[in-house]
């Protein structure tokens, strides 16, 4: 199995495309990176954070060890989520980041990511002259005994990241503690057992547990999608909990599943967030979002005289853009839900706080989250893949972007792959940044026309496999 470089790091399989000279290599070239003049850090100060991934430990050993040899004081906060990694390096003004992780990525990978001295990715361009540096190891330079660097152990992080959270001006913290939800909570055994058991008895709630120890043995494929969720849909109704969330290894993205123990769909974390950041926090300005992600929000938008932005699917993507056009809030159809009051990067403990802040809010009006729902725009919205050996994406996508362009009532958009998009319904289609696979996500006002809609392009693109 290759090696996948992008824009969201590095991820390979363990004992297959990841060695230890490997890591220690991306490691060097990203000090090297942030000491050019493409970042001019000079102080030498790198926070580190890992998820429970089984093969952390020798990952964070080499890392560590690497930066050591380059002179830098290592902030080492052990198993964290990747948004705690980001508000660290913000907070303790240091040169960068790296998360050793691969996010929602099966138990046999992991992965590298770089965070800047803003506390956000790196952008794609820096992306690509690191991993240039990294293919250059014979122009490493070393420290002497004399300059080596040092790790200093922050057993605080988690704790620091969710004082913040609860902070922020604009959110009643008193009102969703009155409310005593009760929460099933599975972590998948990934690094947000922690966070998340300390943000939710911080905000009064009854949590209850599933597979929250972080042993990096994942009780179930980790990425939290409906068809994954099963244990946690059974735990809510089993337990009448008001509802269910689940969060990915890394903690960046987070899913809701209602009292009736259905998941309320991926895309409906940043709806929640965004209706209660414009509407009850009566705050104005632009929302941005991926070319992936549901029309709920181009809707909450309207209805509250704020403009929606579009970028490439990819956190730092959207960070960039939210930067560029000073958004209020942003974020990815995934769950990745992305406030700029705590830092600009998809955070799950933030998504959690903003939706229960809206429960609570709404109570009287949608005495549950299934009937908060209701109020919100109604999309169904359905992800596909087709796997990428034998296939040409670059060759089927030209071919759609001819068949489509001048077609009456539809406009494409090539920033990312191609984009479909009519007054019905749209359907995007790209290379994935983290698996080798195209995705094929469609939405419409109907399960069965989404389903219809992306099912007709997989079976389009399928045909043309060699």
């Amino acid at each position: 199995m290759s090696m996948i470089r992008s824009i969201s790091g590095v991820r390979g399989v363990i004992g297959q495309s990841w060695t230890p000279t490997l890591v220690a290599n991306h490691i060097i070239a990203f000090t090297q990176l942030l000491e050019s003049g493409h970042y001019n850090q000079q102080q030498k100060k790198i926070v580190v954070g890992r998820d429970s991934r089984v093969s952390g430990p020798w990952f964070e050993m080499i890392t560590n060890g690497s930066l050591i040899s380059r002179g830098y004081q290592v902030i080492h906060i052990d198993i964290a989520s990747t948004p705690t990694v980001q508000y660290m390096v913000e907070k303790t003004k240091s040169s960068g980041g790296i998360v050793i992780t691969s996010s929602h990525n099966p138990i046999e990978w992991n992965g590298l990511k770089f965070i800047g001295p803003d506390g956000l990715f790196i952008a794609p361009k820096e992306c690509e002259i690191l991993f240039e540096m990294a293919d250059k190891p014979e122009e490493f330079k070393f420290c002497g005994y004399e300059q080596l660097g040092r790790v200093e152990k922050c057993l605080d992080a988690n704790q620091q990241h969710v004082g913040a959270i609860l902070s922020l001006p604009f959110l009643d913290i008193a009102k969703i503690k009155e409310r005593r939800f009760k929460v099933c909570l599975d972590s998948v055994n990934g690094a947000g057992g922690p966070i998340m058991s300390y943000l939710l008895t911080q905000l009064n709630c009854e949590v209850i547990g599933i597979n929250l120890e972080t042993t990096g043995l994942f009780a179930h494929t980790p990425e939290p999608v409906p068809s994954n969720l099963g244990q946690l849909c059974e735990m809510v109704t089993k337990y009448k909990a008001d509802f269910g969330i689940a969060v990915d290894p890394d903690v960046d993205r987070c899913v809701f599943i209602d009292e009736h123990g259905k998941p309320l769909g991926e895309e409906y974390t940043l709806a929640m967030a965004v209706e209660l950041v414009l509407g009850d926090c009566g705050r104005r300005g632009n929302v941005c979002k991926n070319l992936s992600s549901s029309r709920a929000i181009d809707d909450i938008c309207k209805k509250y005289d704020s403009q929606v932005i579009c970028a490439p699917v990819g956190e730092i993507q959207v960070a960039k853009k939210m930067q560029q056009v000073n958004a209020v809030i942003g974020g990815e159809g995934n769950g990745g839900v992305m406030l700029p009051d705590i830092h600009i990067g998809r955070d799950a403990p933030v998504a959690a706080t903003l939706a229960l802040q809206l429960m609570a809010n709404r109570h009287s009006q949608a005495s549950s989250i299934s009937k908060l729902k209701e109020t919100l725009p109604t999309y169904e919205i359905v992800k596909l893949k087709a796997g990428i050996e034998g296939l040409e994406p670059d060759s089927i996508l030209a071919e759609y972007t001819s068949q489509y362009k001048d077609k009456e009532g539809v406009v494409i958009n090539q920033d990312d792959g191609l984009k479909i998009d009519s007054q019905d319904w749209w359907v995007h289609l790209r290379k994935s940044n983290t698996e080798h696979i195209i995705r094929v996500i469609a939405e419409a006002k109907s399960v069965k026309e989404a389903t219809d809609i992306a099912t007709k392009f997989i079976q389009e693109i399928e045909s043309k496999r060699k």
